[in-house]
């Protein structure tokens, strides 16, 4: 049995020796065996279509890389290429709203005259009310008499600041103000120069009184009949090198001559002016008569209960005035020993440095 078993597997041993030899014998004859040719020619196949798919994949992403890049460069160069425009591009874009502008203009203006006298005529637009506010002295109807305003006539038409400067042309008026309340009332606001003093000058070879206000206009000539209480200030007249005294021109303006100008030699009885207004019992508004003006000695005053004059100076004008104040108080006192007002020859503010000198009317 054993030997049987042995013969059976040498036989088979042989067999497989015998195919062995068979491949050897064939492959030494230059032929390639089916199977191994085969599976060399897929490894081949194989491996060349792996790097092959490798290599498109490695150079798709290179290209996908540089195109990024180069269109982002690409775009940064055209981004700062079209900021400024060029020429030919720049100019029709300033053109073109040029144009449109133009054309819109030429049409406005074509068709303006037309559509105003059509909005014109409307009865909607007649002015059928004047409101006038600010007069003191003068009056409503005087004030539309200048303006030339009649009811009826149309708001479109109507010209404000024309009607301004006929108004302000009055030698009562300081400021005026014109404006429509659509559709048909017409507002008028005007403000009046308020007199503070009269001021004299000479006209055409004769003296003449003018009203001054509180910034140092000179407004209006006093007409018989008007208002004349107010102090009256005097001495602006001063002399040139070439002749007479001539005047301080009307409303400060310069004719030429080597007077000194009206607001510096105002300046300190203005100043005067409005301190006085505080109506203190001992130096009320209505006690001044006269303020004369010096241009090398100052204001001299003069009340209208005693004549002597009250030399003020030149400057340091509010605390003169608080002296002044102190020192009439005293004098209008009833004493039965002292001096009294009606002793007093004159009164100097500028005596000494925070001095007052009051004159007796005995001692000369």
């Amino acid at each position: 049995m054993l030997n049987a078993l042995k013969k059976i597997s040498s036989f088979f041993l042989l067999k497989k020796k015998k195919k062995r030899s068979e491949r050897a014998s064939v492959a030494g004859r230059g032929s390639q065996p089916v199977f191994t040719s085969r599976s060399a020619a897929q490894r081949e196949k194989r491996v060349g279509l792996l790097s092959r798919i490798g290599s498109w994949f490695q150079s798709s992403a290179r290209r996908s890389l540089f195109r990024e890049r180069h269109q982002g460069a690409l775009g940064r160069r055209q981004e700062w290429t079209r900021t400024p425009l060029p020429p030919k591009n720049r100019t029709r874009a300033l053109l073109v709203p040029a144009g449109l502008l133009a054309f819109a203009a030429s049409l406005v203006f074509a068709v303006q005259g037309p559509l105003v006298n059509v909005v014109s005529g409307l009865n909607l637009f007649k002015i059928r009310e004047i409101t006038i506010t600010g007069c003191r002295i003068t009056t409503p109807s005087l004030i539309r008499e200048l303006a030339g305003i009649r009811y009826q006539s149309s708001l479109v038409t109507l010209n404000p600041a024309h009607i301004e400067a006929i108004v302000r042309a009055h030698p009562r008026i300081s400021a005026a103000e014109v404006k429509r309340d659509w559709p048909d009332v017409l507002v008028i606001s005007i403000k009046e120069h308020v007199a503070e003093a009269l001021i004299l000058q000479e006209v055409s070879g004769s003296q003449k009184f003018f009203y001054l206000d509180k910034d140092g206009v000179v407004f209006a000539p006093v007409e018989p009949g008007q208002d004349m209480d107010f102090p009256v200030i005097t001495g602006l007249e001063v002399k040139g090198g070439d002749g007479p005294g001539r005047p301080v021109p009307v409303r400060g303006r310069d004719d030429g001559s080597n007077a000194v100008p009206m607001q510096e030699m105002l300046h300190e009885p203005l100043a005067f002016l409005k301190l006085i207004r505080q109506n203190n019992p001992n130096l009320p508004i209505q006690n001044l008569s006269e303020i004369h003006v010096d241009r090398d000695a100052g204001m001299t005053l003069y009340l209208a209960d005693h004549p002597f004059p009250v030399y003020f100076g030149k400057g340091e004008v509010r605390t003169k005035y608080s002296r002044l104040k102190r020192v009439l108080e005293i004098l209008y006192k009833d004493t039965a020993q002292g001096m009294t007002i009606a002793d007093v020859a004159y009164i100097r503010m500028d005596y000494l440095e925070n001095k007052v000198l009051v004159a007796h009317s005995g001692s000369g």
